[in-house]
């Protein structure tokens, strides 16, 4: 008798949870009726919190996908009767569609190799996805992509740089190969583009001394740390050419910030920079180069001194690079043999996607092949770590 009560009870509330409408899926096909669906739609993907990727897809089948203020080129085809294919740099994906008969707008593509499905919705020319992410042919730019505009000096992306630096001395002070440093800095970067070929860049440097070991007066070495440094800055203007160079120029600065007067210089710094770089598809050289000397503060000693950075990208696979940017300087007030320091570096970058995010993580190794004969540098290693982070502007 209970058997026959809940067999009729259960049945019920399986029907009750059913949706109010079957989902009826059917082929969307055909050569002209897929053309005309791709040609002219606009692209919105929610890549993660607050972050869209906005593309248009044009009738000559190329089409441009910005996002993170940069625009990534695209092109796409169809083949046959049943799929579209999407093509970035290196990689080409293809979907097959279906459309939702009873949800009006509403389609899933279906990726050929993978079997991915991938649900939007179309409202006039809008294509908006529910998904976080894609593949790089019909939204998202891959890692590699991304990798290539942020190498470039005047890319249109805002990053945020943590910078954890260590050095080891050397000299001929006594006991100056067993000093060291430790360092770390942030450096957010978030360009103002003044024009389609132009952008105004300011680089505040926020440094936080660890440890550092400091020559005493009256001989040896002190360790001082856990203190804020000398804030450092430059704020500069580049211009991109269609052969690839790229020029620009502005000023320098350091603030007297630094909480331990050992570890500051007690000036303010203020000088001019000039910068100079080609981008090529195989990567990116250049060279900036700045002068600043001291216009207020301390004036029991002149600090004079022309600094340098020269820097070099060369493009692997998969967001990888090979890559370093050491800093060399002349001081114009230091006594002979202390005046160059000179690094030689090599290291490499890997650009990742971490929850629709891109980040950039790298290593670098500095040798100085010139360092101040009484004590300075002798090699140093340098890890950062970069998410892009949308602009405010």
């Amino acid at each position: 008798m209970t058997l026959r009560i809940l067999l009729p009870l259960i049945a019920f509330v399986v029907w009750m949870a059913q949706p109010v409408y079957a989902e009826n899926w059917t082929s969307f096909t055909g050569a002209e009726t897929l053309r005309d669906f791709v040609s002219g739609a606009n692209l919105e993907i929610q890549l993660t919190s607050g972050v869209t990727a906005r593309g248009r897809y044009n009738a000559d089948g190329t089409g441009q996908v910005v996002i993170w203020g940069e625009t990534f080129n695209r092109n796409w085809e169809v083949v046959g009767e049943d799929r579209v294919c999407y093509s970035a740099p290196k990689e080409t994906n293809c979907y097959t569609f279906e459309q939702n008969m009873d949800v009006p707008g509403e389609y899933r593509a279906r990726h050929i190799e993978t079997g991915e499905q991938v649900l939007f919705h179309r409202t006039g020319t809008t294509i908006r996805k529910a998904e976080k992410g894609s593949k790089a042919g019909m939204g998202a730019p891959s890692a590699e992509e991304i990798a290539k505009k942020l190498a470039d000096p005047n890319s249109n992306m805002g990053t945020l740089s943590t910078h954890f630096k260590y050095k080891r001395f050397d000299g001929d002070l006594p006991d100056s190969n067993n000093q060291g440093s430790s360092v770390i800095s942030f450096q957010p970067s978030l360009p103002y583009s003044l024009s389609k070929t132009t952008n105004l860049f300011i680089r505040p440097t926020f440094p936080v001394i660890i440890d550092k070991d400091v020559p005493k007066p009256n001989g040896g070495f002190e360790s001082e740390g856990a203190a804020f440094g000398d804030i450092s800055f430059d704020a500069s203007v580049l211009k991109s050419y269609r052969t690839g160079f790229m020029f620009g120029g502005g000023i320098v600065g350091t603030l007297p910030t630094a909480t331990n007067d050992a570890l500051g210089n007690d000036q303010w710094l203020l000088g001019p920079e000039v910068i100079g770089a080609v981008v090529r598809k195989w990567g990116v050289l250049g060279l900036l180069v700045s002068y600043k000397r001291n216009v207020a503060g301390d004036d029991d000693f002149d600090t004079s001194i022309t600094g340098g950075q020269y820097f070099y990208t060369f493009h692997l696979k998969d967001g990888w690079t090979i890559h370093a940017s050491p800093s060399l300087s002349y001081n114009h007030e230091a006594s002979s043999g202390n005046e160059w320091t000179v690094p030689i570096g090599v290291g490499m970058t890997k650009t990742t996607i971490m929850g629709g995010r891109p980040w950039k993580f790298g290593f670098e190794y500095d040798y100085y092949v010139l360092s101040p004969d009484q004590f300075g540098p002798d090699w140093g290693i340098k890890f950062t770590v970069s998410p892009v982070v949308e602009l405010p502007w």
